[in-house]
């Protein structure tokens, strides 16, 4: 088959000509970025360049196509385009050309022109996916698969808010807070002050009050044997058993409390019951269940 020929490479690497150049890079620019390549076969640089270009955008699927074009092959797409040397590069994304560059480029260079073209029509559908598989995770409390998925998230999207959210979450349940405060303290106040991230930072506070008070479990068993209405022995030992993520068990002891004395230092419990709800997830299974008991409580 002649390079002339619109050739499929991969899923998103393709050789387009002049009959195909409007409906392969034209009118699909209009919904997702397409680079071309305009390149020769006598052309050395085109030679190191084209492979470099292939790898970068392989990892993007078909949210980004490559599209290369032999200008020996396609010379009035060359002359309408005024391609003067080569390699050139353009980006096409809604019709029109966006951004290029002629001449040779390093790797790191490639990549980056590479991931500033992709981003021009957003996170896209990979993306979309991947959030909607981290919810599972969260609500399962594998901090590891959702610490993984929120790495591929920023990955494909680098300024995701909601992707930087989960990331701060999930490295909290890990128990990792240094880690989580450098990451917070090197965000752009963009994406610090974006809904997403303020919440997931908000929930650093109360798990290492949960994480600190963990280590004195057998201790306040011990009380509560004695004491076992005793509403300030209740609220730690909800905080500690949190803390080590029996979470049903800290929302009953919470519960307890607030059945016992609902005003109790200045409603002690509910609040720290409504902050363990946030930290938890409001979706979670515990949560809604303690929600309801919450709601019988308070209007009963």
């Amino acid at each position: 088959m002649e390079n002339n020929d619109l050739i499929s490479t991969t899923s998103n690497i393709i050789n387009v000509n002049e009959e195909t150049f409007m409906s392969e890079v034209v009118e699909v620019s209009k919904t997702k970025p397409v680079i071309v390549d305009f390149w020769a076969p006598w052309c050395e640089p085109c030679k190191t360049l084209t492979p470099l270009l292939e790898d970068a955008v392989k990892s993007y699927g078909k949210e980004l196509i490559l599209a290369k074009i032999d200008i020996d092959q396609n010379q009035n797409i060359a002359s309408q385009l005024r391609i003067q040397s080569i390699p050139t590069i353009y980006t096409f994304f809604e019709g029109k050309v966006v951004d290029g560059f002629q001449g040779a480029k390093s790797n790191s260079e490639i990549i980056e022109f590479v991931k500033k073209s992709a981003s021009l029509s957003g996170p896209g559908q990979e993306v979309e996916n991947l959030i909607s598989s981290i919810k599972e995770f969260i609500e399962q409390r594998d901090w590891n698969s959702s610490f993984e998925i929120s790495q591929k998230i920023l990955e494909k999207d680098p300024e995701n808010h909601a992707g930087f959210g989960y990331m701060i979450r999930s490295m909290i349940g890990l128990d990792k807070f240094d880690d989580t405060k450098e990451l917070i303290d090197n965000l752009s106040p963009e994406i610090k002050n974006s809904k997403p991230v303020e919440e997931a930072i908000s929930l650093l506070e109360i798990s290492l009050k949960a994480f600190t008070a963990k280590g004195s479990i057998e201790d306040l068993e011990k009380k509560l044997k004695q004491e076992p209405d005793n509403l300030d022995y209740l609220l730690q030992m909800a905080i500690a058993l949190f803390g080590i993520g029996k979470i049903e068990e800290s929302f009953e002891m919470l519960l307890k409390s607030i059945k016992i004395d609902k005003e109790w230092n200045e409603q002690a419990a509910k609040k720290q019951l409504l902050e363990f709800f946030s930290s938890a997830g409001i979706e979670s299974k515990e949560t809604i269940i303690a929600r309801k008991k919450l709601a019988t409580l308070l209007f009963s």
